[in-house]
């Protein structure tokens, strides 16, 4: 049928004109036939025929149904029916054939006869065609020959149904493939059913035998190919309708209360037997489908865990450390340092059963987990050879599988030696990080031990130096004398930042601290900043908030922040800049904010300024004499007092903003 559909327009035309012709041949012989006792036909195989012809086509079934309406009427004429009998009788058929090949075509495409799902279809269809021709064939007879409906009702059914179960199912199935592995076996095959049904419906048996067909059309359905048992199957019907309409077989004589019942039995035994093998048939078909589709998975699924890379063993145990090898695969044998467990376990004994080692960890790990009685169990072993190998064990108990053990293992050998080279590394890195600890502690032990022996020698200049400058009248020495306590003091401010520094790294004992007026202190420092301001005609403004801003510091720790600030910015104003100082007062906090006009800072510099002993590279910058230990000290004091600072700076316009924010004391209290 599928081939038929797949044909031009042309040649599928020219065979359902074909298949109309048969209907009308086969349609004038059953009428030619039919007893003179009866108004219908024993057999009707022309329902077949007008059934395929409807399902050749693809969308135009009605019209075909039609055409076969106008074919049954023709051939019903011409053997001698009246005309109005003729046209029911065609009428009847068309909506017959229309119903079965509607039902058998639909949600299929190109019908056929494959799958139970199929046959149970067909089935469906030729009840449905058969009680449809039945009705309308007996209200025909009841309306215009006053007959029997009921009687007429099921001769015609039975005769219909019969003839699309037999004669459509050949243009069904898929031809094809070998018919028999055997060629003897299906020649006695042929030569036993046809003698079989020969015997039982030939003229001189009438013995209730009919059953011996059906094992003999088993055999050929459990064994042969399909095609092979449809086209058997077809062939016996017919041999059976002919020796049964001889006055042969079980029954050419059978009676229900005087009336005779052959046709009825017969059209039953037909649709029984066919619809039976079939059944046998399509199952046969369908399990063999299945098992090659399971067998097909196998192989892709055991191809694939062959060749995965994580490894796979499946076992069972026997007699522990004895064990069934089930299935394995070349990774788990390379992991383990097994035998090849990816081939045939019959290479590896009787019935694939192993002994394993008992000293092989890999057996330990199955026996613990056997003893243990867990559903599931996960960790990492080290096998014979020092590989590193990471396992998942799961057991199944059900019913078919009792004791398996299903391991799956994968070589983390790599990573387990780049972790161990990590952690080496990182105890190493531990190491050093502890001994430049201990040389920052020494040097910062260093720098403070030799800024206090500085300290006295620096504190004995300035001292003399005073003296001397009081005591020297000309000129030329006093200028030396000022250079003298210039370098002293710049000197002085040195040990003083590195002390400073030596206390920001080492665990000092806390000072006592004491509310300080912060505005007290600002006056104070630009009042000591005023003369290196003048000499860079730098002028330094204050605007400050009129609230007192009383701060909790340490010592001189807050002159040291507002010193620190204002003078960087004094020193990188340009001449003729200005320095801006303001405060501003919360109930929580004070902030201070000093702004210069200077040549401002790279953005690539600003995170970095608070960094100890670093100093912008840029040009405008570099110039200006420094250590780099201001603001680096000026953070930690603030954050010592719970403050923070921030800083930004517009290099292209130029200016510098330093914001100090910390908490403020309620009062001096």
């Amino acid at each position: 049928m599928r081939l038929v559909r797949a044909l031009g327009a042309p040649q599928r035309f020219a065979i359902i004109a074909g298949l109309l012709v048969l209907t009308y041949v086969l349609g004038m012989a059953a009428v030619v036939l039919t007893p003179p006792t009866s108004q219908t036909a024993a057999w009707w195989p022309a329902a077949g025929a007008g059934v395929v012809a409807v399902l050749c086509a693809r969308k135009q079934r009605w019209a075909v149904s039609a055409l076969v309406g106008l074919v049954t009427m023709g051939s019903n004429y011409a053997a001698g029916r009246p005309l109005s009998l003729s046209i029911a009788f065609g009428i009847a058929n068309a909506c017959e054939a229309l119903v079965v090949g509607a039902i058998v075509s639909h949600g299929t495409g190109a019908p056929a006869l494959a799958r139970m799902s199929d046959v149970a279809r067909l089935l469906i269809a030729t009840v449905a065609g058969a009680l449809v021709i039945g009705v309308l064939a007996g209200a025909t007879v009841v309306v215009l020959e006053g007959g029997q409906f009921v009687e007429t009702f099921v001769a015609v059914m039975a005769s219909h149904a019969a003839a699309v179960i037999v004669v459509v199912p050949p243009t069904l199935v898929v031809y094809g493939g070998d018919v028999s592995r055997n060629r003897l076996e299906l020649a006695v095959q042929i030569v036993v059913t046809f003698v079989v049904v020969g015997f039982v419906f030939s003229p001189a048996n009438a013995l209730p035998l009919a059953f011996l067909s059906l094992p003999v059309l088993s055999w050929a359905a459990f064994n042969f190919s399909y095609g092979f048992v449809i086209i058997e199957l077809l062939l016996t019907a017919v041999l059976t309708v002919e020796l049964t309409a001889a006055g042969g077989g079980p029954f050419a004589r059978a009676e229900i209360a005087g009336v005779s019942v052959t046709n009825q039995m017969l059209q039953v035994f037909l649709i029984a037997q066919a619809g039976t093998i079939i059944f046998f048939g399509a199952g046969r078909l369908e399990r063999e489908r299945l098992a090659e589709q399971v067998q097909t998975r196998g192989e892709l699924l055991r191809g694939g865990l062959v060749g995965v890379q994580v490894g796979l063993l499946i076992i069972q145990a026997v007699r522990f450390p004895e064990v069934r090898v089930l299935l394995g695969n070349d990774a788990a044998s390379e992991m383990l340092e097994w035998p090849a467990l990816a081939g045939d376990v019959e290479d590896l004994g009787p019935g694939g059963v192993v002994r394993l080692s008992r000293r092989d960890p890999a057996t330990q790990i199955f026996d613990a987990y056997r003893r243990s009685g867990r559903s599931e169990q996960r960790g990492e072993l080290t096998t014979r050879g020092g590989r590193r190998v990471q396992y998942f064990l799961s057991t199944r108990n059900s019913e078919f599988d009792q004791g398996v053990i299903t391991a799956q293992f994968v070589d983390i050998t790599e990573r387990y030696e780049a972790q161990l080279a990590n952690q080496k590394a990182l105890e190493h890195e531990q190491e050093l990080v502890d001994q430049l600890r201990d040389l920052n502690r020494q040097k910062d032990d260093f720098v403070s031990s030799v800024s206090h022996e500085l300290r006295t020698p620096i504190t004995s200049i300035l001292g003399f130096s005073e003296v001397m400058e009081d005591a020297v009248a000309e000129p030329e020495l006093r200028e030396y004398v000022t250079v003298i306590q210039r370098n002293a003091r710049r000197l002085a401010d040195l040990v003083e930042d590195l002390l400073e520094l030596g206390s920001m790294s080492a665990s000092s004992p806390v000072k006592a601290s004491k509310a300080v007026d912060l505005h007290e202190v600002i006056r104070d420092c630009v009042q000591e900043q005023s003369t290196t301001a003048k000499s860079r005609g730098v002028v330094v403004t204050i605007s400050l908030d009129r609230q007192s801003p009383w701060v909790q510091s340490v010592s001189h720790d807050l002159t040291r922040i507002v010193s620190n600030i204002l003078s960087n910015a004094i020193k990188f104003s340009h001449p003729g800049g200005e320095v801006d100082v303001a405060t501003s007062c919360t109930d929580q906090e004070v902030q201070l904010v000093i702004s210069d006009t200077g040549p401002g800072i790279p953005p690539e510099d600003v995170e970095r300024v608070f960094e100890r002993f670093y100093r912008s590279p840029a040009e405008a910058l570099r110039v200006i004499p420094g250590t780099g230990l201001g603001l680096p000290i000026v953070k930690s004091l603030v954050e010592r007092h719970g403050g923070r600072i921030t800083l930004t700076s517009d290099h292209v316009a130029g200016g510098t903003t330093v914001t100090v924010t910390m908490p403020r004391m309620a009062s001096a209290a």
